[in-house]
């Protein structure tokens, strides 16, 4: 049950839906942290949970809710605020869990909490973190499931077919297998893109093409530029720093893979099949 005025008003913005209410609520609430005070150290240490993959400092709005959750833990707490926990934050890695434990609990980075009280940033509450964990670990299944009935008997045929099929980890094992076509400046051997200099020819200023065939190469280009020719592999390990990979962009099944995105697809073919 709530155990003072902030606590309802709370409980009622959150029954409501109204999230910048409950996160305005919370940063201008007295903020109970936990703390043992008999701890010798001279270094103010912090009592943490570890939760959903991350390390998380605890506050809660009530000392009732605070002993509730960590009364057998601990036996003091400190009065903060969350302008004072943003200032003196002891980890950049650390996020903030509030109320944890209770119906009116919230975790998020402490710096996204001023954002999610004037409504520029919606914050998910844990029964839709849950939802959306379960939809992700389903649809895994089912591209694995997928992957595992693909049979593409004809390797000219088989990105085409894998993609057609919504087959993705088919159309990835296929795709690091293939050969494919790289436009470049001039002619070259396919070996001079381990060398310094290599003659990218750029789509724009940031997106760099690559093609699994000449037709689809013919149809963003038809009349066709120099280009090497070699293992999709071998590109990616190469791939320069920076730049989007745009794979077949006027073909049937067009892909296109940010900067940050490359090393992934290179990572993808040394994965281990789980046991």
């Amino acid at each position: 049950m709530p155990a003072n005025e902030v606590e309802e008003a709370m409980v009622l913005a959150a029954v409501a839906d109204e999230r910048a209410t409950y996160f305005q609520l919370i940063a201008v609430a007295d903020l109970y942290l936990p703390q043992l005070t008999g701890d010798p150290s001279a270094e103010q240490r912090f009592v943490t949970v570890h939760a959903f993959g991350h390390v998380f400092l605890p506050v809660f709005t009530s000392v009732e809710a605070l002993g509730r959750r960590f009364g057998h833990a601990v036996d003091g707490y400190t009065v903060t605020s969350f302008a004072e926990l943003r200032r003196k934050w002891p980890d950049p890695d650390w996020r903030l869990a509030v109320n944890p434990g209770t119906p009116i609990d919230a975790y998020l980075p402490v710096e996204s909490l001023a954002d999610a009280a004037v409504g520029d940033l919606a914050v998910p509450v844990l029964g839709e973190l849950v939802t959306a964990a379960g939809e992700a670990v389903a649809a895994e299944d089912e591209l694995r499931a997928r992957q595992a009935a693909g049979h593409y008997p004809d390797p000219d045929a088989a990105l085409a077919t894998a993609a057609r099929a919504g087959d993705v980890y088919g159309l990835m094992e296929r795709l690091l297998d293939a050969t494919v076509l790289v436009p470049t400046t001039r002619p070259v051997e396919f070996e001079e893109i381990a060398e310094p200099g290599f003659p990218w020819r750029r789509a724009s200023a940031t997106k760099i093409q690559v093609f699994t065939s000449l037709e689809s190469l013919l149809a963003s280009h038809p009349a066709p530029p120099p280009y090497a020719e070699m293992n999709f592999s071998f590109v990616v390990a190469c791939w320069p720093e920076g730049f989007v990979m745009a794979i077949d962009p006027d073909g049937e099944h067009p892909l296109e893979f940010g900067p940050e995105q490359v090393p992934w697809l290179f990572g993808f073919g040394q994965a281990e099949e789980p046991e």
